[in-house]
């Protein structure tokens, strides 16, 4: 796995243990309601072993939990970000008569919307 991919595991494996916390559940009363082991589930939540996506989908079944609690995805924040740093690459190549060009049609834009 990859650096960005080992911290969204991680990630993962803390608010499924925090869920279970929360919930006043030992490791095996947790892991009872959803027939697993415990030994596989303690790895889970310590970030060692992956979890399926139709495990993860029983927790939240059985838990009544929104799969949103447990992931995020923050693909559109970081387009926003790599979109952001593009335009400023852009516009750092743009002498100050281009600029006021630039400021005036982004200005127009942003008052027609």
């Amino acid at each position: 796995m990859n650096h960005k991919t080992d911290e969204k595991v991680a990630e993962i494996a803390a608010k499924l243990r925090k869920i279970r916390e929360l919930k006043n559940l030992t490791r095996e009363q947790f892991c009872e309601r959803l027939g697993e082991n415990v030994e596989y589930w303690g790895k889970i939540e310590r970030g060692e072993q992956t979890i399926s996506l139709g495990k993860l989908l029983q927790v939240c079944e059985v838990y009544h939990i929104r799969i949103e609690e447990i992931i995020t995805l923050d693909f559109q924040e970081r387009d926003t970000q790599q979109l952001r740093d593009s335009v400023v690459a852009l516009l750092d190549e743009c002498d100050y008569h281009q600029l006021e060009i630039i400021h005036k049609f982004i200005t127009d834009i942003a008052k027609a919307m």
